[in-house]
């Protein structure tokens, strides 16, 4: 008995997630994402005029919806991304998500959060800490 992959829906695993300053696909190396400038902290006050969340999702099937939301210290949602949609056809497939954010402010210092939900619930959350810089 053969089993329907099309209309099985199975939760894939985030296998990663990176903040940085752009990213680049050359054809030259198989279009593998080429990270430039990944962040580890940010500071203020300043407003970053562009950045972007890469993530790869993986080891599931069908159809599946990411929403990114970035929080304040006080855990309050400053921004958030429009659904993606995304498909995987198989286990062994994978799909990247390159989610651009520009003029984003900053406008305390403090541990801010990104949250990547899947589906609906939280797959991945991590910090962001925003120092606060020389005027």
């Amino acid at each position: 008995m053969e089993t329907k992959q099309e209309n099985k829906v199975e939760r894939p695993v985030l296998q990663f997630s990176v903040l940085c300053d752009g990213i680049a696909t050359p054809e030259e190396i198989n279009k593998k994402p080429v990270f430039i400038g990944v962040f580890t902290q940010l500071l203020r006050p300043m407003i970053i005029p562009q950045f972007f969340i890469a993530n790869r999702w993986i080891n599931g099937l069908g159809e599946h919806t990411q929403i990114i939301r970035i929080l304040n210290p006080q855990l309050e949602e400053i921004i958030k991304t429009d659904e993606v949609k995304f498909s995987l056809p198989s286990k062994v497939n994978a799909h990247d998500i390159f989610s651009a954010f520009v003029n984003l402010n900053f406008p305390e210092a403090g541990v801010y959060w990104v949250k990547i939900e899947l589906d609906g619930k939280t797959a991945l959350a991590y910090p962001l800490p925003v120092f606060e810089g020389s005027k």
